[in-house]
């Protein structure tokens, strides 16, 4: 077990894990927790330089485990917008840092599971980056693991499909991509807030006539049937 989960997590409260393998479940080794313990002590853990070449690769190897085990849990999407991340690796998928890592309220969060997720480089560093106005309580840490505490869908305490739905078809270089929203007020602020509306997009209609695109007909119907069911 990551030892520096299960110290800096509040004791109040009580968090719900929402996918698998559950965050519980996930541990290091001996020598990944001892480098980890010591970027702790660092004025920035997450970006800490370790002195020795195997304590570099020990906590190279945790990064990894982290974010394969965040992958994971979401299938290999993105825990934002649900782009397919498998095999895109590092220039495409991020390790996400839900509550930012940056501001020193969160930084004792840098490796804590359930403040971390696997999310598109669109998602984290184009709408997320270091922003925290998603969260309603920002100084009590009881609250932290609260999935109330949050406007948005949080990638370990509410389950993404509760909420959204991605509808997609791909045939060569045609495309449709729909967000299907359920009525809550975190399937709008996820929409509004990483502009899914901008990864929308409907191609099929200008490309009727070719045989490739007949033959995808019935899934985009059943799509575009299954969007107007939530109003979009």
């Amino acid at each position: 077990m990551l030892k520096l989960m299960r110290s800096e997590a509040p004791t109040s409260g009580a968090m719900i894990d929402k996918y698998l393998p559950p965050l519980n479940a996930f541990s290091l080794t001996p020598a990944e927790d001892d480098v980890i313990a010591e970027a702790m002590k660092s004025a920035s853990p997450w970006d800490f330089k370790p002195p020795t070449k195997a304590e570099a690769l020990a906590l190279k190897n945790a990064k990894d485990k982290i974010l394969a085990y965040h992958l994971a849990r979401h299938d290999g999407n993105c825990c934002y917008c649900r782009s397919n991340l498998n095999g895109a690796g590092p220039y495409m998928t991020d390790r996400e840092h839900i509550l930012p890592k940056g501001q020193a309220v969160f930084k004792l969060l840098s490796f804590t599971m359930w403040n971390l997720a696997a999310s598109c480089k669109r998602c984290n560093l184009q709408f997320k980056k270091s922003d925290d106005s998603f969260v309603l309580d920002k100084q009590d840490p009881a609250k932290f693991i609260l999935s109330d505490n949050y406007l948005f869908i949080h990638p370990n305490f509410d389950l993404w499909e509760d909420h959204l739905c991605r509808l997609a078809v791909q045939v060569n270089t045609e495309n449709i991509v729909l967000y299907a929203r359920a009525a809550s007020a975190k399937a709008q602020f996820t929409y509004d807030f990483f502009d899914l509306t901008g990864l929308e997009i409907d191609s099929f209609d200008r490309a009727q006539g070719l045989s490739t695109i007949a033959q995808a007909s019935g899934a985009v119907a059943a799509l575009r049937q299954i969007a107007a069911t939530f109003g979009q």
